[in-house]
């Protein structure tokens, strides 16, 4: 009798390689053969699955992407202390966060010449800024966001603030990263709501 084969459960082991590989040998080493020997999956299940390197490369995109939203989705709260949640779950300031960070910094850096990449990459960067604008969103909800601000100009510069913080982190490891960016984010925060 045939197997039957757990897709859901055969992705989750086939992104986490995937990330694996982009992390700890870079972009060059995502190869369908690389990646089936870090699985532990034949190639040929692979090549199935993936017939090309497009639609491997935005099979990690989708997996970072849907790994971000389910921990942000279950972020709780409100006000300042919400909006503080979901700015840090953005930063790689666990083993987690930096492995998908790397993966996408490495993915990010192919879509500057392959074309076919360049919408996952836009697209990500339109979800930190979604987030950004629902951070802002959040504040002025709660009436903590400073009266006369420009909501939209405010969501384009937190994104600019974490966009650059979180290569800080990446490139600057720091014992306490996550005291640190609590700080600068908090002080950015009271910079809106003062």
């Amino acid at each position: 009798m045939p197997r039957l084969i757990d897709h859901d459960e055969r992705n989750d082991v086939i992104a986490r390689a995937a990330i694996r590989v982009l992390t700890r040998d870079g972009l060059a080493a995502l190869s369908v053969r690389n990646l089936a020997a870090e699985a532990g999956i034949a190639t040929a299940s692979l090549r199935r699955a993936f017939p090309t390197q497009d639609a491997l490369r935005q099979f990690c995109f989708d997996r970072i992407r849907d790994a971000v939203a389910t921990r942000i989705a279950a972020l709780s709260g409100e006000g300042t202390t919400l909006v503080l949640a979901l700015l840090l779950e953005l930063l790689p300031l666990d083993a987690t966060r930096r492995v998908e960070f790397v993966a996408q910094l490495q993915l990010g850096s192919l879509a500057l010449t392959d074309a076919t990449l360049q919408p996952s990459v836009v697209s990500l960067s339109q979800d930190v800024r979604r987030a950004c604008t629902s951070a802002v969103a959040e504040l002025a909800r709660c009436d903590a966001l400073s009266a006369g601000s420009d909501a939209e100009l405010e969501a384009e510069r937190l994104h600019a603030l974490l966009d650059g913080l979180a290569l800080q982190l990446l490139w600057e490891p720091r014992a306490d990263a996550t005291g640190y960016a609590t700080r600068i984010l908090t002080r950015h925060l009271d910079s809106l709501t003062g």
